[in-house]
């Protein structure tokens, strides 16, 4: 072989290798970029999961808040009608104590009084219950202690004003006084 045959060959080769390099080098840059694709792609599938899982729990929230809205709605009506309720007996108590021959008023009044609690029902207020049960808080407002040597110590004595329950929630509690 001659020297210029030579000197051709070791420039084939050195071609040959800077290209196998270059082509090596390619590789590990393609490789790279799809790894960093596959890390992004991973991190957009995490906020797609999490904005799904977000956007699902805010539906929830959503229906129980609309649910709760139908369901209390009509909570201050039905505390202002209270008041009117607070009126008929208070005019019951009265007609019973100042005119008990007039009995047809006091049946007026009885009846006016039923149908009040039967329309309140209608919307789902309860009475309170206060004759023999202890005192409780979260339905009771003790506004006087008073002693009762026939009853047990923290017991109901009273009712001065009915409580009413509005499904679960009490709408007014009830104000009673309780023995001491």
């Amino acid at each position: 072989m001659t020297e210029e045959m030579k000197d051709a060959a070791q420039t084939d080769e050195a071609v040959v290798e800077e290209g196998n390099t270059e082509y090596q080098g390619q590789a590990l840059s393609i490789e790279d970029e799809l790894t960093k694709l596959r890390i992004e792609m991973d991190e957009y599938k995490d906020r797609y999961l999490r904005a799904y899982a977000e956007m699902d729990n805010m539906k929830k929230r959503l229906a129980r808040e609309k649910q709760e809205i139908i369901k209390y709605g009509t909570e201050k009506l039905l505390k202002d009608m209270l008041l009117i309720y607070d009126a008929i007996e208070k005019s019951l108590m009265a007609g019973m104590e100042r005119h008990p021959e007039d009995e047809h008023f006091i049946q007026g009044l009885k009846m006016t009084e039923k149908l009040f609690l039967e329309t309140l029902k209608k919307n789902n207020v309860e009475p309170i219950e206060t004759q023999n049960v202890a005192f409780d808080p979260r339905y009771h407002d003790a506004l006087m202690q008073v002693a009762a040597p026939d009853m047990e110590k923290g017991m109901v004595v009273n009712e001065l004003e009915k409580g009413f329950m509005l499904h679960d929630r009490v709408l007014r509690p009830a104000k009673v006084t309780v023995s001491g």
